[in-house]
């Protein structure tokens, strides 16, 4: 499918995003999956990029620093149980794949996993790390806790 996402591709992201939230999937050596339930999409430097926020404290936040590089991964189904309960669970802990029953595929152009149980797949290369420091003043615990990871979409693809 190339390194562009169709409209009707990018609407189905945004709205599972907004609904649910979506599968990211990092690493190979240490694979993690978390959800995301906010992100930005657009372009930035004439390239299509995703921005991922991750806190510092996550086992994600590790890993891309390491690989950078990250999988979107959009269900092709109901899987709100899945999404709920990786939410809850931390990669330091327990392997995410096996605790949630799904099966991980080799990404085709970065160092991490993706989700069979999922349709449309975005990979992402990381091209910028913005620090919590470097994004503004805010007061608020949430937004200033954490990393925005730019990512340039490497490939994007439909497993089903």
């Amino acid at each position: 499918m190339g390194n562009v996402l169709t409209d009707k591709e990018r609407n189905s992201l945004l709205s599972h995003l907004n609904n649910t939230g979506i599968f990211v999937t990092l690493g190979r050596k240490t694979p993690n999956i978390m959800v995301a339930h906010f992100l930005l999409q657009g372009k930035m430097w004439g390239r299509d990029v995703f921005v991922l926020p991750i806190r510092s404290s996550k086992y994600s936040y590790q890993i891309i620093t390491q690989t950078k590089s990250f999988a979107l991964n959009v269900p092709c189904r109901d899987m709100r149980g899945e999404i709920a309960r990786c939410d809850t669970i931390s990669g330091f802990s327990c392997n995410k794949f096996q605790e949630l029953g799904l099966h991980p595929k080799r990404a085709r152009e970065i160092e991490a996993y993706v989700l069979g149980e999922c349709g449309l797949i975005v990979e992402c290369n990381v091209i910028a790390q913005i620090p919590p420091d470097a994004i503004a003043t805010f007061n608020d615990a949430k937004i200033s806790s954490h990393t925005l990871f730019v990512g340039e979409i490497a490939t994007t693809y439909k497993l089903n």
